[in-house]
């Protein structure tokens, strides 16, 4: 029971997120970001959160390098 709620957990999490970056990747979202954070935040923010993507794909990008 305490695993499926760790697991029911996740998933809640997972799809916030997944949601999140949708709205977030709109050309009008990142326009009001862009003004309200500045352009050197805002930059540096897109910086991290595009190596953070990277650094959590990184395994399945390997395993499909190595299927022929």
């Amino acid at each position: 029971m305490k695993t499926l709620k760790k697991f029911l957990l996740l998933a809640c999490f997972g799809c916030v997120g997944f949601g999140l970056v949708k709205v977030l990747s709109t050309d009008e979202a990142q326009e009001k970001l862009f003004g309200i954070l500045g352009e050197d935040t805002y930059l540096a923010i897109l910086d991290k959160v595009r190596l953070l993507g990277d650094l959590l794909s990184w395994p399945i990008n390997f395993v499909k390098a190595l299927l022929p």
